[in-house]
Parts: structure tokens; sequence; C-alpha cells
């Protein structure tokens, strides 16, 4: 059972360490992704979804190995967990930032493939109790010649049909804005995480939706939302 959902991007400056400078001029994100990240508290578990090149599922305790390429360079490297994909390295450091102390819950992580249903069935497996979910994922990065995809007009209408998707609480329309994937491609965009977002939702839309943050900092776009379920 659903009860909360963060979406935030995969952006690497959020890791402390690896891009100071930029998490500093970017402020406002941070700020949003803290507070999308603090409306999970309350629930059982929390899943954090991120992209990957096929569907795993990493239990609670997982910790990622230090040598991946977010890794802080002040740290020495670990060789105590598995790779994981760069997205869910992001995802944890958002926990480990929103709550410093403790995060409220255990942690699974799944890394999705192309295939939203193997993802759902991965984060539905074997638990009774409540989920909040914390997905990362990326719109378009081509606004702009200095984007790392480079200018494509395309990347404002393909970002407004997310946003307005994840503001709406649609999941029905979540799926038609990430139904193109060739397209998602070209743009350099990371839904499969949101694909699966809307499997999961769309016979259970949330009750309250919001989106924290909208931007296009170096070329890409960036959304922070919260869906929220009002469950008796």
């Amino acid at each position: 059972m659903i009860v909360g959902v963060a979406v935030c991007p995969g952006a690497p400056f959020l890791v402390p360490g690896v891009a100071e400078p930029l998490a500093a001029g970017s402020a406002e994100l941070v700020a949003a992704c803290v507070a999308a990240v603090r409306s999970l508290a309350g629930a059982d578990r929390i899943i954090l979804v991120t992209a990957g090149r096929r569907t795993v599922l990493y239990p609670p305790g997982t910790v990622a190995v230090s040598a991946s390429p977010l890794r802080r360079s002040d740290l020495a490297p670990r060789r105590c967990g598995p790779a994981l994909a760069a997205g869910t390295i992001v995802g944890r450091a958002l926990l480990d930032r929103a709550f410093p102390d403790v995060v409220p819950a255990p942690v699974a992580i799944v890394e999705t493939g192309e295939d939203p249903a193997t993802t759902c069935a991965a984060i539905r497996h074997g638990h009774p109790g409540s989920d909040a979910l914390l997905v990362i994922a990326d719109g378009a990065a081509t606004h702009g010649d200095h984007a790392p995809g480079r200018r494509d007009d395309r990347a404002g209408p393909f970002d407004d049909t997310l946003a307005a998707a994840l503001a709406a609480g649609d999941p029905v329309a979540l799926r038609r804005a990430c139904a193109d994937r060739d397209l998602a491609a070209q743009l350099l965009a990371v839904i499969d995480p949101l694909c699966a977002l809307a499997q999961l939702t769309e016979a259970d839309p949330p009750t309250t939706a919001r989106v924290l943050y909208r931007g296009r900092p170096f070329g890409v776009g960036y959304l922070v939302a919260a869906w929220h379920w009002n469950r008796p």
C-alpha cells in the first residue's frame, strides 16, 4: 500500500562532496528535494526507485560501494556492497540529507529495467505494510546550447507534459507523458522510474499532489514533486 511518493532529480551535485559549488548555487532545488523526501516519514518502508540496466531489488541494509563515479574524493574506497546505479547513490544521499540522524524506515532499492511491469512486481513483492517511494528521474537534458545533449526544442513541451501530470497527481497522464520512449532517449530524459510510478498508481491515484520545484539549471529539466494518499 503506497502512502507517499517523492520525485527528485538524479543530479550528481546532490551528493555531498561531489560538486559543492553547484549545490550551493542550487539551494532552491536542494531545499525542495529535502522537503519532498521528509514528507515520506511515517511509512513502514521506503523504496528508492531509480533507473538501471535491469530490474534489481536490493533489500534494506544494502550499501553502495564508494568506488562508483560519484564517490566523494575525501573517502577511501570501500568494497562492502554492490555497485549501484548513479541515481541510487543520489537517492540515498537525499535520504541522508533529509534525515541526518536516522532514516525513519528501512530502505529497499529497486533499480528499473525497461519493463515497468517487472519493476512494479519487484516493488510489490512480499511487503504487507505501507510503502513510500522515492523516485529518481530527470526531464530532458537538451535545454539550450550548453546542455549535456545540446539544444532540442522538443525539450520544453516534453517537460511541460511531465510537470503537468505530476502536479495533477494523474498517473494516466504521467504514463502518456512517458509513452514515447524514443523521444525520451533522444532528449536524454530518465523516465523509467516514472513509468513504473504511473503503472503502480494508475488504479489508485494520490489524494493530493504538488510540484515543489521546476527548473532547468545546466540545461537539464529537474522536477521535484510530492504525492500523498489519505489512508484510513
